[in-house]
Protein backbone atom coordinates (compact mmCIF):
# COMPACT_ATOMS: atom_id res chain seq x y z
CA UNK A 1 0.00 0.00 0.00
CA UNK A 2 2.77 2.47 0.93
CA UNK A 3 4.66 1.77 -2.27
CA UNK A 4 1.55 2.59 -4.36
CA UNK A 5 0.95 5.82 -2.43
CA UNK A 6 4.58 6.87 -2.94
CA UNK A 7 4.28 6.15 -6.66
CA UNK A 8 1.08 8.21 -6.90
CA UNK A 9 2.75 11.04 -5.00
CA UNK A 10 5.62 11.05 -7.47
CA UNK A 11 3.13 11.38 -10.34
CA UNK A 12 1.48 14.24 -8.51
CA UNK A 13 4.74 16.12 -8.03
CA UNK A 14 5.73 15.62 -11.65
CA UNK A 15 2.40 16.66 -13.19
CA UNK A 16 0.76 18.93 -10.68
CA UNK A 17 3.41 21.56 -10.06
CA UNK A 18 2.05 24.01 -12.59
CA UNK A 19 -1.10 24.37 -10.52
CA UNK A 20 0.80 26.52 -8.01
CA UNK A 21 2.00 30.04 -8.53
CA UNK A 22 5.61 30.92 -7.86
CA UNK A 23 6.21 32.76 -4.61
CA UNK A 24 9.34 34.01 -2.87
CA UNK A 25 7.71 33.88 0.57
CA UNK A 26 7.23 30.24 1.37
CA UNK A 27 6.30 28.41 4.51
CA UNK A 28 8.97 25.73 4.68
CA UNK A 29 7.29 23.67 7.37
CA UNK A 30 5.51 21.48 4.76
CA UNK A 31 8.90 20.74 3.18
CA UNK A 32 10.26 19.79 6.58
CA UNK A 33 7.21 17.65 7.37
CA UNK A 34 7.45 15.95 3.99
CA UNK A 35 11.09 15.07 4.55
CA UNK A 36 10.32 13.67 8.00
CA UNK A 37 7.33 11.68 6.76
CA UNK A 38 9.02 10.29 3.67
CA UNK A 39 12.18 9.32 5.46
CA UNK A 40 10.31 7.99 8.43
CA UNK A 41 9.37 5.33 5.88
CA UNK A 42 12.95 5.15 4.63
CA UNK A 43 14.20 4.49 8.17
CA UNK A 44 13.18 0.90 7.46
CA UNK A 45 16.11 0.75 5.08
CA UNK A 46 18.49 1.26 8.01
CA UNK A 47 17.13 -1.61 10.05
CA UNK A 48 19.53 -4.55 9.78
CA UNK A 49 18.09 -7.91 8.88
CA UNK A 50 17.94 -10.23 11.88
CA UNK A 51 19.90 -13.23 10.68
CA UNK A 52 19.25 -16.47 12.51
CA UNK A 53 19.70 -19.60 10.41
CA UNK A 54 21.91 -18.09 7.69
CA UNK A 55 24.14 -16.13 10.06
CA UNK A 56 27.11 -18.52 9.57
CA UNK A 57 27.01 -17.79 5.83
CA UNK A 58 27.00 -13.98 5.76
CA UNK A 59 30.79 -14.01 5.62
CA UNK A 60 30.69 -15.21 2.00
CA UNK A 61 32.36 -12.72 -0.40
CA UNK A 62 29.18 -12.19 -2.45
CA UNK A 63 27.34 -10.88 0.61
CA UNK A 64 30.23 -8.98 2.20
CA UNK A 65 31.00 -7.11 -1.02
CA UNK A 66 27.46 -5.81 -1.51
CA UNK A 67 27.03 -5.21 2.22
CA UNK A 68 30.05 -2.88 2.20
CA UNK A 69 28.82 -1.22 -1.00
CA UNK A 70 25.37 -0.71 0.50
CA UNK A 71 26.41 0.84 3.83
CA UNK A 72 27.03 4.34 2.38
CA UNK A 73 23.39 4.36 1.28
CA UNK A 74 22.29 4.54 4.91
CA UNK A 75 24.56 7.55 5.54
CA UNK A 76 23.30 9.19 2.34
CA UNK A 77 19.64 8.79 3.33
CA UNK A 78 20.32 10.18 6.80
CA UNK A 79 22.30 12.98 5.17
CA UNK A 80 19.31 14.01 3.08
CA UNK A 81 17.19 14.29 6.21
CA UNK A 82 19.91 16.34 7.98
CA UNK A 83 20.25 18.58 4.94
CA UNK A 84 16.47 19.15 4.79
CA UNK A 85 16.43 20.08 8.47
CA UNK A 86 19.41 22.40 7.93
CA UNK A 87 17.65 24.13 5.02
CA UNK A 88 14.61 24.78 7.23
CA UNK A 89 16.68 25.80 10.27
CA UNK A 90 18.67 28.34 8.25
CA UNK A 91 15.46 29.73 6.74
CA UNK A 92 13.94 30.18 10.20
CA UNK A 93 16.98 32.09 11.44
CA UNK A 94 17.08 35.89 11.52
CA UNK A 95 20.07 36.04 9.21
CA UNK A 96 19.99 37.97 5.96
CA UNK A 97 19.54 36.01 2.74
CA UNK A 98 23.22 36.54 1.97
CA UNK A 99 24.22 35.04 5.34
CA UNK A 100 21.74 32.19 4.93
CA UNK A 101 23.25 31.26 1.59
CA UNK A 102 26.76 31.49 3.04
CA UNK A 103 25.76 29.17 5.90
CA UNK A 104 24.25 26.65 3.50
CA UNK A 105 27.35 26.72 1.27
CA UNK A 106 29.58 26.06 4.30
CA UNK A 107 27.34 23.19 5.40
CA UNK A 108 27.34 21.56 1.96
CA UNK A 109 31.08 22.05 1.61
CA UNK A 110 31.76 20.27 4.89
CA UNK A 111 29.36 17.42 4.05
CA UNK A 112 30.86 16.85 0.59
CA UNK A 113 34.40 17.02 1.93
CA UNK A 114 33.62 14.35 4.51
CA UNK A 115 31.87 12.16 1.93
CA UNK A 116 34.88 12.31 -0.38
CA UNK A 117 37.31 11.69 2.49
CA UNK A 118 35.36 8.63 3.67
CA UNK A 119 34.93 7.44 0.06
CA UNK A 120 31.18 7.27 0.50
CA UNK A 121 29.05 7.18 -2.63
CA UNK A 122 32.10 7.25 -4.88
CA UNK A 123 29.73 7.57 -7.85
CA UNK A 124 28.99 11.23 -7.06
CA UNK A 125 31.02 12.14 -10.17
CA UNK A 126 31.72 15.64 -8.91
CA UNK A 127 35.10 17.32 -9.32
CA UNK A 128 36.38 19.98 -6.97
CA UNK A 129 36.28 22.70 -9.60
CA UNK A 130 32.65 22.02 -10.48
CA UNK A 131 31.69 21.73 -6.82
CA UNK A 132 33.39 25.02 -5.99
CA UNK A 133 31.45 26.72 -8.79
CA UNK A 134 28.16 25.41 -7.37
CA UNK A 135 29.10 26.59 -3.87
CA UNK A 136 29.99 30.03 -5.26
CA UNK A 137 26.59 30.18 -7.01
CA UNK A 138 24.89 29.43 -3.69
CA UNK A 139 26.85 32.17 -1.89
CA UNK A 140 26.18 34.72 -4.63
CA UNK A 141 22.46 33.96 -5.03
CA UNK A 142 20.16 36.99 -4.57
CA UNK A 143 17.64 35.25 -2.32
CA UNK A 144 17.66 32.21 -0.07
CA UNK A 145 15.32 30.33 -2.41
CA UNK A 146 17.71 31.12 -5.26
CA UNK A 147 20.45 29.65 -3.11
CA UNK A 148 18.41 26.47 -2.64
CA UNK A 149 17.87 26.31 -6.40
CA UNK A 150 21.62 26.76 -6.95
CA UNK A 151 22.23 23.69 -4.77
CA UNK A 152 20.20 21.52 -7.17
CA UNK A 153 23.24 20.13 -9.07
CA UNK A 154 24.64 18.74 -5.82
CA UNK A 155 21.25 17.36 -4.82
CA UNK A 156 20.80 15.76 -8.23
CA UNK A 157 24.26 14.22 -8.10
CA UNK A 158 23.62 12.71 -4.64
CA UNK A 159 20.22 11.34 -5.67
CA UNK A 160 21.68 9.88 -8.88
CA UNK A 161 24.52 8.28 -6.91
CA UNK A 162 21.98 6.73 -4.51
CA UNK A 163 19.91 5.40 -7.41
CA UNK A 164 23.02 3.92 -9.06
CA UNK A 165 24.09 2.24 -5.84
CA UNK A 166 20.58 0.84 -5.37
CA UNK A 167 20.81 -0.58 -8.89
CA UNK A 168 24.12 -2.19 -8.00
CA UNK A 169 22.73 -3.80 -4.87
CA UNK A 170 19.62 -5.05 -6.67
CA UNK A 171 21.65 -6.47 -9.56
CA UNK A 172 23.77 -8.53 -7.16
CA UNK A 173 20.89 -10.12 -5.23
CA UNK A 174 20.87 -13.27 -7.44
CA UNK A 175 24.62 -13.75 -6.89
CA UNK A 176 24.16 -13.53 -3.12
CA UNK A 177 21.28 -16.01 -3.21
CA UNK A 178 23.42 -18.36 -5.30
CA UNK A 179 26.20 -18.01 -2.73
CA UNK A 180 23.85 -18.91 0.10
CA UNK A 181 22.55 -21.89 -1.91
CA UNK A 182 26.13 -23.04 -2.44
CA UNK A 183 26.88 -22.97 1.30
CA UNK A 184 23.61 -24.67 2.19
CA UNK A 185 24.27 -27.41 -0.34
CA UNK A 186 27.79 -27.86 0.99
CA UNK A 187 26.46 -28.40 4.51
CA UNK A 188 23.26 -30.30 3.81
CA UNK A 189 23.72 -31.71 0.30
CA UNK A 190 24.71 -35.25 1.33
CA UNK A 191 22.09 -35.38 4.09
CA UNK A 192 19.39 -34.15 1.73
CA UNK A 193 20.30 -36.77 -0.88
CA UNK A 194 20.22 -39.49 1.80
CA UNK A 195 16.83 -38.26 2.93
CA UNK A 196 15.46 -38.35 -0.63
CA UNK A 197 16.89 -41.82 -1.25
CA UNK A 198 15.44 -43.14 2.02
CA UNK A 199 12.03 -41.70 1.15
CA UNK A 200 12.13 -43.42 -2.23
CA UNK A 201 13.20 -46.72 -0.63
CA UNK A 202 10.40 -46.33 1.92
CA UNK A 203 7.85 -45.98 -0.87
CA UNK A 204 9.18 -49.10 -2.63
CA UNK A 205 9.04 -51.12 0.60
CA UNK A 206 5.49 -49.96 1.30
CA UNK A 207 4.54 -51.13 -2.19
CA UNK A 208 6.26 -54.49 -1.53
CA UNK A 209 4.39 -54.95 1.75
CA UNK A 210 1.14 -54.20 -0.05
CA UNK A 211 1.95 -56.86 -2.69
CA UNK A 212 2.73 -59.44 0.02
CA UNK A 213 -0.49 -58.58 1.83
CA UNK A 214 -2.51 -58.99 -1.38
CA UNK A 215 -0.77 -62.32 -2.04
CA UNK A 216 -1.81 -63.58 1.39
CA UNK A 217 -5.37 -62.73 0.41
CA UNK A 218 -4.98 -64.74 -2.79
CA UNK A 219 -3.84 -62.15 -5.37
CA UNK A 220 -0.33 -63.29 -6.37
CA UNK A 221 -0.21 -61.41 -9.69
CA UNK A 222 2.53 -58.99 -8.59
CA UNK A 223 4.80 -61.39 -6.73
CA UNK A 224 7.03 -62.33 -9.68
CA UNK A 225 7.66 -58.69 -10.60
CA UNK A 226 8.26 -57.97 -6.91
CA UNK A 227 10.99 -60.65 -6.83
CA UNK A 228 12.68 -58.94 -9.77
CA UNK A 229 12.56 -55.56 -8.03
CA UNK A 230 13.66 -56.79 -4.59
CA UNK A 231 16.17 -59.64 -4.79
CA UNK A 232 16.36 -59.89 -0.99
CA UNK A 233 12.96 -61.61 -1.03
CA UNK A 234 14.49 -64.69 -2.73
CA UNK A 235 15.61 -65.84 0.73
CA UNK A 236 11.92 -66.45 1.47
CA UNK A 237 10.54 -67.73 -1.88
CA UNK A 238 11.62 -68.02 -5.52
CA UNK A 239 8.34 -67.85 -7.41
CA UNK A 240 4.70 -66.97 -6.92
CA UNK A 241 3.61 -70.50 -7.84
CA UNK A 242 5.35 -72.30 -4.99
CA UNK A 243 5.13 -69.69 -2.21
CA UNK A 244 3.56 -70.75 1.09
CA UNK A 245 1.63 -68.66 3.61
CA UNK A 246 4.49 -69.05 6.10
CA UNK A 247 6.98 -67.73 3.53
CA UNK A 248 4.76 -64.77 2.79
CA UNK A 249 4.46 -64.04 6.51
CA UNK A 250 8.24 -64.18 6.95
CA UNK A 251 8.78 -61.91 3.93
CA UNK A 252 6.22 -59.44 5.29
CA UNK A 253 7.92 -59.34 8.70
CA UNK A 254 11.28 -58.77 7.00
CA UNK A 255 9.91 -55.83 4.99
CA UNK A 256 8.16 -54.30 8.01
CA UNK A 257 11.41 -54.44 9.98
CA UNK A 258 13.19 -52.61 7.15
CA UNK A 259 10.45 -49.96 7.15
CA UNK A 260 10.86 -49.54 10.90
CA UNK A 261 14.62 -48.99 10.54
CA UNK A 262 14.08 -46.44 7.78
CA UNK A 263 11.52 -44.62 9.91
CA UNK A 264 14.05 -44.40 12.77
CA UNK A 265 16.71 -42.96 10.45
CA UNK A 266 14.26 -40.46 8.91
CA UNK A 267 13.30 -39.20 12.37
CA UNK A 268 16.99 -38.69 13.09
CA UNK A 269 17.27 -36.61 9.93
CA UNK A 270 14.21 -34.49 10.77
CA UNK A 271 16.27 -31.85 12.62
CA UNK A 272 18.67 -31.45 9.70
CA UNK A 273 15.75 -31.24 7.28
CA UNK A 274 14.08 -28.64 9.48
CA UNK A 275 17.26 -26.53 9.52
CA UNK A 276 17.57 -26.86 5.74
CA UNK A 277 13.99 -25.66 5.19
CA UNK A 278 14.41 -22.85 7.74
CA UNK A 279 17.48 -21.57 5.92
CA UNK A 280 15.67 -21.66 2.60
CA UNK A 281 12.74 -19.73 4.13
CA UNK A 282 15.04 -17.15 5.73
CA UNK A 283 16.77 -16.62 2.39
CA UNK A 284 13.40 -15.86 0.78
CA UNK A 285 12.43 -13.51 3.62
CA UNK A 286 15.73 -11.62 3.31
CA UNK A 287 15.27 -11.18 -0.44
CA UNK A 288 11.72 -9.87 -0.06
CA UNK A 289 12.68 -7.41 2.69
CA UNK A 290 15.73 -6.16 0.77
CA UNK A 291 13.73 -5.57 -2.40
CA UNK A 292 11.10 -3.72 -0.37
CA UNK A 293 13.81 -1.50 1.16
CA UNK A 294 15.21 -0.75 -2.29
CA UNK A 295 11.77 0.35 -3.50
CA UNK A 296 11.29 2.57 -0.44
CA UNK A 297 14.72 4.21 -0.82
CA UNK A 298 14.31 4.68 -4.57
CA UNK A 299 10.86 6.29 -4.40
CA UNK A 300 11.65 8.37 -1.32
CA UNK A 301 14.74 9.97 -2.86
CA UNK A 302 12.93 10.62 -6.15
CA UNK A 303 10.02 12.38 -4.45
CA UNK A 304 12.30 14.33 -2.12
CA UNK A 305 14.41 15.57 -5.06
CA UNK A 306 11.26 16.83 -6.79
CA UNK A 307 10.16 18.49 -3.56
CA UNK A 308 13.55 20.22 -3.30
CA UNK A 309 13.32 21.45 -6.91
CA UNK A 310 9.85 22.85 -6.27
CA UNK A 311 11.08 24.63 -3.17
CA UNK A 312 14.00 26.23 -4.99
CA UNK A 313 11.68 27.31 -7.83
CA UNK A 314 9.35 29.03 -5.37
CA UNK A 315 6.56 26.54 -5.92
CA UNK A 316 4.60 25.81 -2.74
CA UNK A 317 5.19 22.28 -1.50
CA UNK A 318 1.91 20.78 -0.29
CA UNK A 319 1.96 18.70 2.91
CA UNK A 320 2.33 15.03 2.27
CA UNK A 321 -0.99 14.22 3.95
CA UNK A 322 -2.83 16.40 1.43
CA UNK A 323 -1.03 14.71 -1.44
CA UNK A 324 -2.03 11.29 -0.11
CA UNK A 325 -5.62 12.49 0.21
CA UNK A 326 -5.54 13.86 -3.32
CA UNK A 327 -4.18 10.56 -4.63
CA UNK A 328 -6.84 8.56 -2.78
CA UNK A 329 -9.58 10.80 -4.12
CA UNK A 330 -8.16 10.57 -7.63
CA UNK A 331 -8.09 6.79 -7.63
CA UNK A 332 -11.33 6.46 -5.66
CA UNK A 333 -12.87 3.06 -5.31
CA UNK A 334 -10.23 1.56 -7.61
CA UNK A 335 -7.63 2.20 -4.91
CA UNK A 336 -9.74 0.44 -2.33
CA UNK A 337 -9.93 -2.65 -4.49
CA UNK A 338 -6.13 -2.71 -4.99
CA UNK A 339 -4.88 -1.87 -1.51
CA UNK A 340 -5.17 -4.58 1.18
Amino acid sequence: MRVLIIFLMSLFFLTGCSAFKKSHKLDMSPFSENAATLFGEAVKVSRPFQWKYLKPYISIPEYQNISSRGKPLLDALRGIVYYSNQVVAINNSKLSDHEKNRKMAIYLSEVLEKALKDQKLDSLQMDRLGTQEILDNIRNAESYLDGIAAASPIVNSVVLAIQNRLDEVQTNIPAILAGFDREIEREYGATRKNFINLRQLQQRLIHAVTCIYNARLGDKSELDSLLLQNSSLHQFFNSADKVTPAQLSSAESFLLEQLHQIDVILRQLDNALGEFNAKQDEMTTWRIQLEEKIIIARNSTTIWAQSHRNLGAGIPVPPLIDVAGFASGLVGTATKTILP
